[in-house]
């Protein structure tokens, strides 16, 4: 058994505290995390796992001016002797933007002033820290001025690279022909009174044909508030994304599926049905099909891996043989794998894709879900570097990618969420939770249009005065006004895409 034990000097204690180190984790040299415990009283963080080998500890932390951060150790041993924890985060903070500015800088990235100035100053508050480590208060003092520094050099570092890619990208092609949707429940946005305003943001519409909404009940299905959202589609010239067909997550699965839930091969041929029959029905309205999100992840049914593989194999089938002519996805929730830090059973996102890539039954992409600032089921808060990284180690299965965003934009309980979750605190002393919406999803936005393997992205939320999924997800509020990332939206869709 392996232990990686952290001291944590007074100093730090309020740092931590805020921290959300109930989900700390360690990574080995793949980057996937490893099931292991955290413990933590108050002077001491303790990371347990069933292996004895070095690893990276990430843990969220609340970063001045900037809210909750994922921060992370550079590779340690898990010895008896204990790390410093400030001092580790800032040895991690120091390495990654060091060593990633000049990765880009050699590949051509102008880096800005500021960022150098930055860099200069969080480095040297490194080494301070470094200096006077046996003055554990005295290093972790230096240690978390140095956290904070390079923490805001990595988001000028990132929005250099977004900025200088997507002029890049537009120098080849004057109109980026990425997708950009925002997530529907029918009959929305036909009947909405800001129907207008959807069509000014979005080229395509992401329409949740849900198993559990149009299966009421065991073979019965109703089609008439799908048929009227791919009407609308269709005659306003927005191009359609349709699924979800089935979403793995609890309550957004049919309310009858206890009665097939002990016989699996039952409940296969349930969802057969239902996709095949869906897929038929819109076949030609649909431009592209998504066939199933979150069988990466626990969900309601116990399933094992070989179901897992047979089911996600099963679905896809079905959907290249009732459209062969519209590309079909299979999209992966929390892409970093956080969960399997939790589950040790858990089956591993990028091995999952990467299998279900080599089955052959011509699967067109991958569909990537990421949920940020929410209290459970959800990726942890990342810097736009981070993220991109992120999405370059998927690029490397040599596949399209379809990244489905959501930050929520409210604070309070969402009681008509379809599958609420409380809301993750900004993490700043003042926040206005719409704009903390923008503040968080616009860096990412630009980041995945700065990737040429980036085919769409996806916001998943168009209105919470209508039916939604997501707490607190919309662009427009339960009141019906606008949040201020649909006038981002609004500019974006204008200024780059076709």
């Amino acid at each position: 058994m392996g232990q990686f034990h952290f001291d944590v000097p007074s100093q730090a204690k309020s740092f931590i505290d805020q921290s959300l180190w109930k989900d700390a984790y360690i990574t080995g040299i793949e980057g996937i995390p490893w099931q292991s415990n955290s413990q933590y009283d108050g002077s001491r963080l303790t990371i347990t796992r069933s292996i004895e080998s070095s690893g990276k500890l990430s843990i969220a932390c609340p970063i001045d001016g900037l809210g909750y951060r994922t921060l992370a150790t550079c590779s340690l041993r898990p010895t008896a002797a204990p790390h410093c924890l400030p001092l580790e985060l800032a040895r991690g903070s120091c390495y990654r933007v060091r060593i990633q500015s000049d990765i880009w800088q050699r590949a051509g990235l102008t880096l800005s002033q500021k960022f150098q100035d930055l860099t200069e100053q969080g480095t040297q508050r490194f080494l301070d820290a470094t200096l006077a480590r046996d003055d554990h208060d005295e290093s972790a003092v230096a240690a978390l001025e140095s956290i904070a520094l390079l923490e805001e050099a990595v988001l000028d570092l990132g929005e250099s690279y977004a900025v200088q890619s997507i002029s890049f990208r537009k120098q080849r092609e004057p109109q980026i022909g990425t997708l950009l949707a925002g997530t529907v429940i029918p009959p929305s946005p036909s009947q909405s009174a800001n129907a207008n305003l959807f069509r000014e943001a979005f080229n395509a519409a992401a329409v949740r044909l849900s198993w559990a909404d149009i299966e009421t009940d065991a073979g019965r299905y109703d089609y008439d508030d799908s048929e009227q959202t791919i009407r609308w589609c269709t005659t306003n010239g927005v191009r359609v994304i349709g699924g979800p067909l089935l979403d793995f997550r609890e309550k957004l699965m049919p309310h009858w599926l206890y009665l097939l839930e002990d016989n699996f091969d039952e409940f296969l041929n349930a969802v057969i049905n239902f996709v095949e029959k869906t897929v038929i029905k819109f076949r030609g309205s649909v431009q592209l099909w998504n066939c199933a999100a979150g069988l990466n992840t626990p969900g309601p049914l116990n399933l094992d891996d070989e179901q897992i593989m047979r089911l996600a194999l099963g679905i896809l089938q079905t959907v290249r043989r009732a459209d062969p002519n519209a590309p079909a996805i299979i999209t992966f929730d929390q892409p970093y794998g956080e969960y399997l830090s939790k589950c040790r059973d858990g089956i591993s996102p990028m091995h999952f894709a990467d299998a279900l890539a080599r089955s052959g039954l011509g699967m067109a992409g991958l569909g990537l879900d990421v949920r940020m600032n929410y209290t459970s089921g959800a990726t942890l808060p990342r810097s736009a570097v981070d993220f991109g990284l992120m999405i370059d180690r998927w690029a490397t299965l040599g596949m399209p990618l379809m990244v489905q965003l959501a930050i929520p934009g409210g604070a309070d309980k969402d009681l008509t969420a379809i599958a609420p979750s409380d809301v993750l605190g900004a993490g700043l002393a003042s926040s206005v939770p719409a704009s903390d919406q923008l503040r968080m999803a616009a860096p990412l936005i630009r980041t995945l249009l700065a990737k040429h393997t980036v085919h769409g992205i996806v916001w998943d939320g168009w209105s919470d005065a209508e039916a939604h999924v997501l707490s607190h997800s919309g662009l427009i509020d339960s009141n019906g006004q606008s949040r201020p990332l649909l006038e981002y939206l609004k500019r974006v869709r204008k200024e780059f895409l076709a």
